[in-house]
Protein backbone atom coordinates (compact mmCIF):
# COMPACT_ATOMS: atom_id res chain seq x y z
CA UNK A 1 0.00 0.00 0.00
CA UNK A 2 2.50 2.51 1.05
CA UNK A 3 4.57 1.66 -2.60
CA UNK A 4 1.76 2.34 -4.61
CA UNK A 5 1.19 5.99 -2.67
CA UNK A 6 5.10 6.56 -3.18
CA UNK A 7 5.00 5.33 -7.19
CA UNK A 8 1.86 7.62 -7.60
CA UNK A 9 3.52 10.72 -5.56
CA UNK A 10 6.71 10.03 -7.98
CA UNK A 11 4.43 9.62 -11.01
CA UNK A 12 2.02 12.59 -10.58
CA UNK A 13 3.71 14.83 -7.62
CA UNK A 14 1.74 16.86 -4.88
CA UNK A 15 0.70 19.63 -7.40
CA UNK A 16 -3.12 19.59 -7.68
CA UNK A 17 -2.98 21.13 -10.65
CA UNK A 18 -5.38 24.29 -9.91
CA UNK A 19 -4.58 27.29 -9.20
CA UNK A 20 -6.15 30.48 -7.91
CA UNK A 21 -5.28 33.99 -9.71
CA UNK A 22 -3.62 36.05 -7.17
CA UNK A 23 -6.03 38.50 -4.99
CA UNK A 24 -9.20 36.47 -6.67
CA UNK A 25 -11.00 36.46 -3.24
CA UNK A 26 -10.07 39.95 -1.72
CA UNK A 27 -12.28 41.85 -4.27
CA UNK A 28 -14.85 38.83 -5.22
CA UNK A 29 -17.59 40.77 -3.49
CA UNK A 30 -17.41 44.36 -5.77
CA UNK A 31 -16.50 42.11 -9.09
CA UNK A 32 -20.26 40.14 -8.35
CA UNK A 33 -22.08 42.90 -7.52
CA UNK A 34 -20.94 44.57 -10.52
CA UNK A 35 -22.06 41.70 -12.35
CA UNK A 36 -25.70 41.90 -11.40
CA UNK A 37 -28.12 43.71 -13.21
CA UNK A 38 -29.57 46.49 -11.08
CA UNK A 39 -33.39 45.49 -9.95
CA UNK A 40 -35.69 47.47 -8.17
CA UNK A 41 -37.68 45.73 -5.63
CA UNK A 42 -41.03 47.56 -5.35
CA UNK A 43 -43.21 46.75 -1.70
CA UNK A 44 -46.56 45.23 -3.03
CA UNK A 45 -49.49 46.24 -0.47
CA UNK A 46 -52.11 43.60 -1.52
CA UNK A 47 -54.91 43.39 0.79
CA UNK A 48 -55.30 39.09 1.31
CA UNK A 49 -58.43 37.90 -0.12
CA UNK A 50 -61.32 36.64 2.10
CA UNK A 51 -60.22 33.15 1.53
CA UNK A 52 -56.70 33.68 2.92
CA UNK A 53 -58.57 34.88 5.73
CA UNK A 54 -60.89 33.19 6.64
CA UNK A 55 -58.50 29.55 5.69
CA UNK A 56 -56.90 28.99 9.20
CA UNK A 57 -60.08 29.16 11.27
CA UNK A 58 -61.86 26.65 8.38
CA UNK A 59 -58.19 24.31 8.86
CA UNK A 60 -59.28 24.83 12.91
CA UNK A 61 -62.73 23.98 12.65
CA UNK A 62 -62.21 21.26 10.16
CA UNK A 63 -59.74 19.47 13.19
CA UNK A 64 -61.69 20.31 15.97
CA UNK A 65 -64.73 18.45 14.07
CA UNK A 66 -62.39 15.65 13.35
CA UNK A 67 -61.30 15.16 16.79
CA UNK A 68 -65.18 15.44 17.75
CA UNK A 69 -66.17 12.65 15.12
CA UNK A 70 -63.26 10.15 16.72
CA UNK A 71 -64.35 10.67 20.34
CA UNK A 72 -67.91 10.51 19.34
CA UNK A 73 -67.10 7.09 17.79
CA UNK A 74 -64.78 5.89 20.46
CA UNK A 75 -67.48 6.78 23.40
CA UNK A 76 -69.61 4.76 21.02
CA UNK A 77 -67.24 1.51 20.78
CA UNK A 78 -67.38 1.91 24.82
CA UNK A 79 -70.67 1.96 25.52
CA UNK A 80 -71.34 -0.92 24.18
CA UNK A 81 -69.68 -2.72 26.64
CA UNK A 82 -68.96 -5.96 27.19
CA UNK A 83 -71.66 -5.54 30.17
CA UNK A 84 -74.03 -5.40 27.55
CA UNK A 85 -73.34 -8.51 26.21
CA UNK A 86 -73.04 -10.06 29.16
CA UNK A 87 -76.66 -8.99 30.34
CA UNK A 88 -77.52 -10.38 26.69
CA UNK A 89 -75.86 -13.87 27.17
CA UNK A 90 -77.42 -14.21 30.93
CA UNK A 91 -80.92 -13.63 29.72
CA UNK A 92 -80.33 -16.18 26.24
CA UNK A 93 -78.31 -18.48 28.99
CA UNK A 94 -80.80 -18.44 31.22
CA UNK A 95 -83.21 -20.39 28.53
CA UNK A 96 -81.91 -23.75 28.69
CA UNK A 97 -83.35 -24.22 24.74
CA UNK A 98 -80.93 -20.95 23.78
CA UNK A 99 -77.97 -22.11 24.89
CA UNK A 100 -76.52 -24.32 22.35
CA UNK A 101 -77.28 -22.41 19.36
CA UNK A 102 -76.00 -19.52 20.82
CA UNK A 103 -73.12 -20.71 21.85
CA UNK A 104 -72.57 -22.33 18.35
CA UNK A 105 -73.65 -19.42 16.23
CA UNK A 106 -70.51 -18.00 17.43
CA UNK A 107 -72.16 -14.38 18.55
CA UNK A 108 -70.82 -14.91 22.01
CA UNK A 109 -67.40 -15.09 23.01
CA UNK A 110 -65.23 -16.86 25.55
CA UNK A 111 -64.42 -13.30 27.30
CA UNK A 112 -68.19 -13.03 27.87
CA UNK A 113 -68.52 -16.67 28.85
CA UNK A 114 -66.25 -16.09 31.39
CA UNK A 115 -67.55 -13.19 32.63
CA UNK A 116 -71.14 -15.05 32.74
CA UNK A 117 -69.21 -17.81 35.02
CA UNK A 118 -67.83 -15.06 37.11
CA UNK A 119 -71.07 -13.11 37.47
CA UNK A 120 -72.65 -16.64 37.92
CA UNK A 121 -70.48 -16.90 41.11
CA UNK A 122 -71.21 -13.63 42.60
CA UNK A 123 -75.08 -14.46 41.87
CA UNK A 124 -74.81 -17.07 43.91
CA UNK A 125 -73.27 -15.23 46.89
CA UNK A 126 -76.15 -12.42 46.51
CA UNK A 127 -78.31 -11.46 44.87
CA UNK A 128 -77.72 -9.62 40.89
CA UNK A 129 -81.24 -8.38 39.02
CA UNK A 130 -80.89 -9.64 35.48
CA UNK A 131 -83.38 -8.02 33.15
CA UNK A 132 -85.67 -10.87 31.02
CA UNK A 133 -87.64 -10.13 28.23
Amino acid sequence: MKNDDSTLLNKYGKNPGFKVPENYFADFNQRMAEMLPDVEITPVDAKPTMWQRLKPLVYMAAMFAGVWCMMSVFSHFSNTSSLQSIKAVAEQLYDDNNVDEFIMSGSVSDYDILNYEDSVMMSNEEEIPVETK
